[in-house]
């Protein structure tokens, strides 16, 4: 198989597109196949700029779009990577969620690649996200050799071009990318470990997504994924075969070693509206951060009267619980710990980490916040 070059051009300048200024206010105050594509070029698309190449797989020819977030230029960190089917509608639908569950301190910082055609959307989707081939659909059936393209092409694409963690990937899927991403997750379990899976069409073949889940099952006991699927209340009501239950029931019994699965009905939506939905609490979901129960004796260590300069904070405990008080202006703030020194608190940015010395007392806490880390000194 031949190996594909770039452009000059695709190597000299990076794609960064929709790259908001993400401000954070008093609200943050805490908290092999080789390269086997023809030439990629930059191509101007009605909404945000992308590259196009053409597949040597499939011969398709594919539009990416990116954005790599804030701060990338200015950082050598690697980032986790959210990749997009149907980027041509949920690309900026995506985007949105990450934005807001980013400022709301739910989802680290995140490369997201959206994944459309040239050409006629609806073939292209049908016969890609499709993993047989029905007679009433005459182009479909094309998922597997897709899943390859993403897998040898899309994805060494970007992780040569970007920083990235090459063992954190995410997919979304919607309807019929629903579908594939189920179908990713049984046949490709170690190229994604996280998915937001929005109404699957898992009528598909006389539900042949069972099949699947049923010979991954004899041949697997482990499952390494956080896994979100959502459908709309309305299109499970108009499911007489009750196959999302049935479905998520399935896997569920399994028990498979490793996964993390939420599957939600989403109150008063609709087929198409429930991608939306799906995309914000699929996003915190599968990037969730552990909430451990700490025993209350080390709890009690981290007690007492902190102060940054003119700030001051009071750390309190409830049960296993922490609290930060007197935190202008949002009052009492519950923690939630990540680690045995590092907490969180929902909805909010930043973390902070408390410190000790050589002998163990506790010093302090250093508030991390994404553009500054400030230490709070313990004397109380």
């Amino acid at each position: 198989m031949r190996r594909g070059t770039f452009t000059n051009n695709q190597h000299s300048k990076k794609i960064n597109m929709l790259k908001p200024k993400l401000f954070i206010g008093l609200l943050s105050f805490f908290f092999s196949v080789n390269m086997s594509y023809s030439q990629i070029t930059k191509v101007e698309t009605p909404g945000p700029s992308g590259v196009k190449f053409r597949s040597v797989i499939d011969s398709q020819e594919y539009v990416l779009y990116i954005n790599l977030p804030e701060g990338y230029e200015k950082s050598n960190k690697n980032y986790p990577v959210l990749y997009v089917t149907d980027g041509q509608w949920n690309f900026t639908r995506l985007l949105n969620a990450y934005w807001s569950q980013r400022f709301d301190g739910f989802v680290p910082d995140l490369i997201v690649v959206g994944i459309t055609w040239t050409g006629d959307y609806d073939a292209n989707r049908f016969r890609d996200l499709s993993p047989t081939f029905i007679r009433s659909y005459p182009n479909s059936g094309n998922a597997s050799k897709f899943l390859t393209v993403i897998k040898n092409e899309i994805a060494r694409y970007v992780d040569s071009t970007y920083r990235t963690d090459k063992n954190d990937r995410a997919l979304f899927g919607a309807s019929l990318g629903g579908l594939f991403a189920v179908c990713a997750l049984f046949h490709e379990p170690a190229l994604f470990n996280r998915y937001i899976i929005s109404s699957p069409s898992i009528f598909w073949d006389d539900e042949i997504v069972f099949k699947y889940e049923k010979m991954f099952a004899e041949k697997n006991r482990e499952l390494n994924a956080k896994v979100f699927i959502g459908t709309g209340e309305y299109e499970k009501e108009m499911d007489t075969s009750n196959s999302f239950t049935r479905f998520t029931n399935q896997v569920r019994a399994r028990k498979y070693k490793g996964l993390e699965l939420e599957s939600i009905v989403l109150d008063k939506m609709g087929h198409t509206g429930s991608a939306a939905i799906s995309a914000e609490r699929g996003i915190q979901f599968i990037y969730s951060k552990p909430d451990l129960l700490l025993d209350t004796v080390l709890l009690s260590q981290y007690t007492g009267h902190y102060i940054f300069n003119k700030d001051s904070i009071v750390v309190t405990r409830t049960g296993n619980s922490l609290y930060i008080n007197n935190a202008p202006p949002l009052g009492r703030i519950r923690l939630h710990a990540e680690t045995s020194d590092l907490f969180y608190a929902k909805g909010l940015s930043g973390t902070g980490q408390f410190k000790k010395d050589s002998k163990g007392k506790v010093t302090g806490y250093n508030l991390i916040l994404p553009d500054v880390t400030m230490f709070f000194k313990k004397i109380d």
